[in-house]
């Protein structure tokens, strides 16, 4: 998959059917949404690729979104590369970018630019200056100018009619509902980052533990969780399973969050290496014990209930 910063793309690409949106996640909803392209350029013979926006629209515009995105930039791009599309378009979201109108959006981009033989959104999309366009402002053009097809796909809902969006799977994150986030998700909810050295606590009370900062990461519930881990650098990409802890370690009265895991049947130093950290089953919700003895006794606890459950024995 080729990846280009602006829309002056490769000439092979030009004609091609693409998908836009922020596609924050890559769930079950931006899956059709790329399935329709997928579908769309078979059939018209076109190449395809996606246009998205980096950083995401609601981050620029307010700090309050800290820990808002389900997949920064890195893991989008590892997802999406798997789709089997051609090529990404990855727009920088800044002042200038927000000045663009919708039909300049449409018509020097989209037409001039990329020369578009198709183009595919979700039924929410909005884009341009004050978000004045949208998929009816988007149709009107089409239908004016004849310049390219625009096909929509309506919105996703799983069994209980629940709106596959990235907010319902950032509220199931926060309420520790792993198992409901992984399947809008369509696979385990992923952590990856680069392993720091910590306070050593843990490893005082007998437990090794990898720390990782999760700033660009969507906030989840603090707690003990059943996790599998993936070291990127040797080991031939096996995955280890674990327990990990998400939260400020009150017992030892820390104010930052951090990223605990304690990889079984694992003894090696990998300080400053990149790890995956696929999260299965929230455990227990973390909290502050009366003594050091009484946390290395819930710790144990906790290994053992993860060791015994069906997750775990059935990998």
């Amino acid at each position: 998959m080729q990846i280009f910063r602006s829309f002056k793309i490769s000439k092979d690409l030009i004609n091609s059917s693409v998908a836009i949106g922020n596609f924050d996640g890559v769930h079950l909803g931006h899956q059709a949404v790329i399935n329709k392209a997928k579908e769309v350029s078979l059939k018209e013979k076109t190449k395809i690729g996606v246009i998205t926006f980096e950083p995401h629209p609601k981050c620029y515009f307010s700090k309050e979104y800290n820990f808002f995105r389900l997949t920064p930039f890195r893991e989008k791009f590892e997802i999406l590369k798997k789709t089997g599309i051609d090529f990404m378009i990855n727009i920088k979201f800044d002042a200038n970018f927000l000045k663009r109108s919708a039909f300049d959006f449409i018509k020097n981009n989209l037409v001039q630019e990329l020369r578009v033989s198709n183009v595919i959104t979700g039924f929410d999309f909005v884009f341009g200056n004050k978000k004045v366009g949208n998929v009816n402002f988007m149709n009107d053009y089409v239908k004016k100018t004849n310049e390219f097809k625009f096909f929509v796909v309506p919105e996703v809902k799983n069994n209980d009619e629940l709106a596959i969006s990235s907010s319902n799977i950032r509220k199931y994150l926060r309420k520790g509902k792993i198992e409901h986030a992984n399947l809008l998700l369509t696979r385990k909810w992923t952590i990856s980052g680069k392993v720091v050295e910590g306070a050593k606590k843990a490893r005082e009370i007998g437990f090794k533990t990898a720390n990782i900062k999760m700033n660009d990461f969507c906030n989840m519930r603090h707690g003990v969780y059943l996790v599998s881990v993936k070291l990127l650098k040797n080991f031939n990409g096996k995955d280890f399973f674990g327990i990990a802890n998400f939260g400020i370690k009150p017992t030892f009265n820390n104010v930052n969050p951090i990223l605990e895991v304690h990889i079984f049947n694992f003894n090696n130093e990998i300080y400053n290496e990149r790890i995956k950290v696929m999260f299965h089953k929230f455990i227990r919700p973390e909290k502050k014990f009366e003594s050091i003895v009484k946390l290395k006794d819930q710790i144990i606890k906790d290994i053992n209930q993860v060791k015994n459950d069906r997750i775990f024995k059935n990998n």
